[in-house]
């Protein structure tokens, strides 16, 4: 998880002239913000001698000076500190002040440092005037967010990567382009290669107000597959038609924080649909009956306009100096002729987490995932099984390269739903860190990681009530486990695990 590579900020007190910090009668190394804070009232033994705490007071600041800054402007530092009211001239109390910490927090939310430290640097002998230093190491600003190369017994490979940067010239513009492109499908009668393409960029703040910008566009040329023979843990090609359709979109939105670690983002996004008709698709089942197929996607030349709003609650940064932190995010997507779409569709996601360091140093996460599509949507917008197991390749860039389905640890069906209306997952993962080094060396840290959870699934109306006839569970249920190591690196972070074998593999 992020959350155990969170990077390591700290806030410290004022230090005396020989950087340590000041306590009365004599010197002491300031505790980290993470660390138990000691009542001032009562006295501290340091050195094998009792003294008392420190006594809290109001320092002015005189001065500012920022340490490390490369790429990320002096402006896009001092907004932070002016958002919390952290200008020459005003007072702080040391040796605590929770605006210190809460900018610390608006400078570690920015992704632009791996390392953030703020502290008070008396000036003379005069301890009631102070230097505001703001210490910073910065990140490498481009990033690798994704990197894919996998292969399918319908797809021999398919691969490509998402590239940003994340300070574009340290004009603070966020500017990224994605790509995957698939070899022909083998085994199907339309073996038509499957390829997406995007480009998108966010600016975090325009005209000097908190609010942000996104956009994005792309291209999507689909293949996808369906099933039309064989048994539900069958992935031969052979049991396989393809739809053929294509997407061109763009989205465009704006995002609005009320605090460091809380945003809301409002997106509208747009694109046309052009998919060949595949006239009255059916599905000969294992006993020789058929029946007809709804593949979730109008015919001919068609648009898609929906309106998305997201909350965001993210303390993963935190993580490192806290023991804790978490994530939550809800998203909201609405879809209707009334914005001029072709669909009319609600789809609400809910996911988040929570790590928390153990005494002996470990981590354990507990997240939890939902999501359900009420109303017409297309099979895009649906939930495909393999985004909700681990061992199964899920969509790459809305792209479905693989015929292999979740796998029925529990025999009860859980590979028989082809798409999901309403869908499920419950993870808990522990964490042993292996090592950290220093954040100026390209791979800063490493962990073991053990998962194990659960997730369901279920399909539209009519699906449910023909397992039910059967005798089968209506919402099945399958196993999810994994273990493996993660690097973080300075471009981001690389999964070496059992289940990112299982998901690109042909089996």
């Amino acid at each position: 998880m992020l959350s155990l590579a969170a990077p390591g900020v700290r806030a410290a007190g004022p230090p005396d002239a020989d950087g340590s910090a000041l306590v009365r009668g004599r010197t002491a190394q300031p505790a980290r913000a993470s660390e138990h804070e000691d009542d001032p009232d009562e006295e501290d033994l340091v050195e094998g001698e009792l003294v008392e705490g420190p006594i809290e007071r109001a320092v002015e600041i005189v001065a500012l000076q920022i340490r490390g800054r490369k790429q990320v402007t002096a402006k896009q530092v001092t907004e932070a500190l002016e958002a919390e009211g952290l200008v020459e001239g005003e007072q702080v109390f040391w040796p605590e002040d929770a605006r210190i910490d809460r900018a610390v927090q608006r400078l570690a939310a920015t992704g632009y440092f791996d390392q953030v430290a703020i502290r008070l640097v008396p000036v003379s002998r005069d301890s009631d005037r102070a230097s505001l230093v703001v210490d910073l190491h910065e990140r490498g600003s481009l990033v690798v967010r994704d990197l894919s190369a996998a292969s399918s017994l319908l797809t021999p490979f398919a691969g490509g990567f998402d590239l940003m940067e994340r300070n574009l010239a340290g004009s603070r513009v966020h500017l990224g382009a994605a790509f995957v492109v698939g070899t022909k499908g083998r085994g199907v009668p339309d073996d038509r290669r499957q390829q997406a393409y995007k480009i998108y960029t966010e600016l975090p703040v325009i005209a000097g107000t908190p609010v942000g910008v996104v956009g994005s566009a792309y291209a999507i040329l689909a293949n996808e597959p369906y099933r039309v023979a064989g048994q539900n843990y069958d992935p031969d090609p052979s049991n396989f038609d393809t739809l053929r359709y294509n997407r061109f979109g763009s989205v465009v939105g704006v995002t609005i924080p009320f605090r460091a670690d809380l945003r809301l983002g409002i997106d509208f996004r747009f694109e046309a649909i052009e998919a060949e008709p595949a006239g009255a698709p059916t599905q000969t089942l294992p006993g020789g009956e058929e029946r007809e197929l709804d593949l979730h996607l109008q015919d001919g030349l068609h648009y898609l306009s929906s309106a998305e709003f997201s909350l965001v609650w993210d303390e993963r940064n935190r993580a490192a100096m806290l023991g804790k932190g978490g994530h939550i995010r809800l998203d909201v997507q609405l879809s209707s002729p009334a914005i001029g779409s072709s669909y009319e569709y609600l789809r609400v996601l809910i996911g988040g987490g929570y790590s928390f360091r153990l005494p002996w140093g470990h981590w354990l996460t507990p997240s939890l995932w939902g999501g359900q599509i009420a109303g017409d949507a297309p099979r895009f917008e649906l939930i495909l099984p393999g985004d909700l197991a681990d061992w199964t390749p899920g969509r790459t860039m809305g792209l479905q390269y693989s015929t292999r389905w979740p796998v029925d640890t529990f025999k009860t069906g859980v590979n028989a739903y082809a798409l999901a209306h309403l869908g499920g997952r419950v993870d808990l993962e522990y964490g042993i860190p292996l090592f950290r080094r220093p954040r100026t060396s390209f791979v800063y840290g490493g962990y073991l990681f053990f998962s194990a959870g659960l997730f369901t699934l279920t399909g539209t109306r009519a699906e449910r009530s023909e397992r039910r006839a059967l005798g089968e569970p209506v919402a099945p249920v399958g196993l999810n486990a994994d273990f493996g190591l993660k690097l973080d690196t300075s471009i981001g972070t690389f999964d070496f695990s059992v289940g990112n074998v299982l998901r690109r593999v042909p089996l």
